[in-house]
């Protein structure tokens, strides 16, 4: 390895390492959530272990290598949530313009970061079956987290139960491409219904408005 690749990859973990510390859900829980860096983690084990159980046709590999950099634009813009963006303290354009600047700045001085950039852009854009299988389980990660975190503790004090499926379909068809993840997907719904009426929290079917995309 020559000594510039070398530089070049220390230079990117560094601004990596910023995910370990950038905290998740800071606007829709009353507690520290998970950071980005923990998050990603645990969707690259879901993207190998879903889609080696179920003999997925797609590249293993590839998927998982977008599961863990899919947020790194985060390391600068901090993590934006859904509920920033359907309450309209965040318009969507403008979270996806900041994020696409921060991945330029983190890669785009960089000759090993055009590889990196190349495959964020094929998961922003949804261009490919390991992009939409990832975006699948990236939101269901996300409810998984707040099964964990606590659904009392969620804000607002009711949970939107048909953005699990929306999260699922909207952009990438998942539930066309993967109806084998609509299993667990609906087994996750089963246990947030739980969770929510024992907690005494609201379940809003049906109500979730679109984000803000002005």
């Amino acid at each position: 390895m020559k000594t510039t690749d070398a530089k070049e990859f220390i230079k990117l973990l560094e601004r990596c390492a910023r995910l370990k510390s950038a905290p998740r859900f800071k606007s829709s829980l009353k507690h520290d959530g998970d950071t980005v860096a923990e998050h990603s983690w645990r969707l690259a084990v879901m993207v190998l272990v879903i889609a080696e159980k179920y003999n997925l046709k797609i590249d293993i590999i590839k998927a998982m290598a977008m599961a863990l950099i899919h947020d790194l634009a985060e390391a600068q813009t901090g993590d934006i949530d859904a509920y920033e963006v359907m309450t309209g303290n965040f318009w969507a354009n403008k979270k996806q313009q900041a994020e696409k600047k921060a991945i330029q700045n983190m890669t785009g001085d960089l000759k090993i970061g055009k590889n990196v950039r190349q495959l964020w852009e094929e998961y922003e854009n949804q261009i490919s079956l390991e992009a939409k299988f990832v975006k699948a389980l990236d939101r269901m990660e996300a409810f998984l987290h707040i099964i964990e975190s606590g659904i009392e503790d969620y804000i607002p004090q009711e949970f939107h139960g048909d953005y699990a499926d929306k999260a699922v379909r909207a952009f990438d068809e998942a539930s066309h491409h993967f109806p084998e993840l609509n299993d667990l997907l609906n087994e996750i719904k089963k246990i947030l219904k739980r969770r929510t009426k024992a907690a005494g929290v609201r379940w809003a079917e049906g109500e979730l408005e679109q984000p803000k995309t002005v």
